[in-house]
C-alpha cells in the first residue's frame, strides 16, 4: 500500500503544480487520473474535494482579512453553489458510478475546449446581477458535489460569458470554492469509509504542488501556453475516462 500512497502523493503534487501555474483547481484532473491508476472512483472524488478545500482556504483567508471581497458579488454564489452542492453529491451517490464517469468525460471535454478556445467577451460587464450570480453558483455547486470537482472550473466561463471582470472572478471563486467543496466533501463522508492517510497525502502533494506552482509563475513561462498543454491533458483524459 506505501507504493499506491506514493504513486499517489506523486500524481497529486504534479497535477497541483501544473494547474497552479494555469490558475486554475486540479481536481478536474486529479479525480479522474486518481480513479485511472487504481483508486475507487468515490473515494477519487472524496481526495479532489479535499484537495479543493485545503488549497483554497488559506487564499481566501488571505483574501478575507485583506478585504478584497465584495461580499455582494460572493454571497449569491456561496450561498447558491453549497446548496446545489449537496444536491449534486446525493444525486450522485444515488446513480450508478459507470454513468457518473460518463458525465465526468463529457464534462471534462467541455472545460478543456473552454481553456483552449474560450475569450473573454467585449461586451460591458454587468454588475452583480443576483440572477447570473445564483444561476452560475447553482450550476457550479451541483458540479462540484456530482463530480467531486471544483466548482470554479465551471462558475468562471459562466461568468466570463456574461462579461464579469476575470480579476473579480478569480478573487470571488477562491471564497465560493471552499465552501461548496467542503459540503460536498461532508456528504460523501457521511456514507463513505474515509481513507484519512490517503487524505493527508494528497493534501500534502496539493500544498506542495500549489507552491511549486507559484514559484515557477515567476519566471518566463506563458500561462497561456501552460494552459494549451493543460486542454490537451484533460482532452486525453476525457476520452480515457469515456473510454473506460
Amino acid at each position: 500500500m506505501i507504493v499506491e500512497y506514493f504513486v499517489y502523493f506523486i500524481i497529486t503534487t504534479i497535477l497541483s503544480t501544473i494547474f497552479a501555474i494555469a490558475g486554475l483547481g486540479s481536481a478536474s484532473g486529479l479525480v479522474p487520473t486518481l480513479n485511472i491508476v487504481g483508486l475507487s472512483f468515490d473515494m477519487a472524488r472524496v481526495s479532489g474535494l479535499f484537495v479543493n478545500s485545503v488549497s483554497t482556504i488559506t487564499t481566501s483567508i488571505l483574501n478575507l482579512k485583506k478585504q478584497l471581497f465584495d461580499m455582494n458579488f460572493v454571497a449569491p454564489l456561496v450561498l447558491s453553489s453549497v446548496v446545489f452542492a449537496y444536491i449534486g453529491a446525493k444525486i450522485s451517490l444515488k446513480i450508478d458510478v459507470e454513468i457518473v464517469k460518463t458525465i465526468f468525460g463529457a464534462t471534462l471535454l467541455v472545460i478543456a475546449s473552454m481553456i483552449l478556445f474560450f475569450k473573454k467577451p467585449q461586451h460591458p460587464t454587468l454588475h452583480n446581477s443576483k440572477a447570473i450570480l445564483i444561476f452560475a453558483g447553482s450550476i457550479g455547486g451541483f458540479f462540484s458535489g456530482f463530480l467531486g470537482i471544483g466548482g470554479g472550473s465551471i462558475i468562471s466561463p459562466i461568468l466570463l460569458l456574461f462579461g464579469y471582470d476575470i480579476k473579480k472572478i478569480s478573487i470571488g471563486i477562491s471564497f465560493v470554492i471552499p465552501f461548496s467543496s467542503i459540503v460536498a466533501f461532508g456528504s460523501y463522508a457521511s456514507v463513505i469509509e474515509l481513507d484519512y492517510t490517503l487524505l493527508c497525502i494528497v493534501g500534502v502533494g496539493a500544498y506542495i504542488g500549489g507552491m511549486i506552482g507559484n514559484y515557477i509563475l515567476h519566471f518566463k513561462i506563458s500561462p497561456q501556453a501552460i494552459k494549451k498543454i493543460l486542454a490537451v491533458a484533460l482532452y486525453l483524459i476525457a476520452v480515457k475516462m469515456l473510454l473506460m
